[in-house]
């Protein structure tokens, strides 16, 4: 079934609706949203969740990063990559912070589709790549 021109339309207001004053999608908006359409599903019901599905995972990336540190590190490493994504970007970025048990040393950083990585591994690999 072919997405229309109104549902697209209406799928991007949903997305304005679920959006706070920041800009970053928020979790407790987006529940109401989906509770109101459960409650009373128009008629195209199914190819509009899918659109504001869609809308909502274009848009994701120009507001959030994800940061994968060591196990161990403080929160003055990711408050520092914070501040220094958003101050690189000129954006207000929502960072998820994870831990990543792999990584020994360094960060890797998701912002958008694109992304940094410092770490042990990836710098013995550029090595092994460069002795090759």
């Amino acid at each position: 079934m072919a997405t229309t021109t109104k549902t697209k339309k209406i799928a991007k207001k949903l997305l304005a609706l679920s959006l706070d004053e920041e800009g970053r999608v928020e979790e407790t908006k987006v529940r109401s949203i989906l509770e109101s359409l459960r409650n009373d599903p128009p008629s195209n019901y199914r190819s509009l969740l899918q659109e504001y599905q869609s809308e909502t995972r274009r848009y994701l990336p120009t507001v959030q990063c994800g940061l994968e540190v060591p196990q161990g590190v403080d929160d003055q490493v990711n408050q520092t990559i914070s501040g220094k994504v958003n101050a690189s970007q000129g954006n207000n970025f929502s960072i998820d912070s994870s831990q990543n048990p792999r990584l020994i040393a360094g960060y890797k950083l998701r912002v958008g589709d694109d992304v940094y990585e410092d770490s042990i591994d990836q710098r013995l690999e550029n090595l092994r790549k460069s002795l090759s």
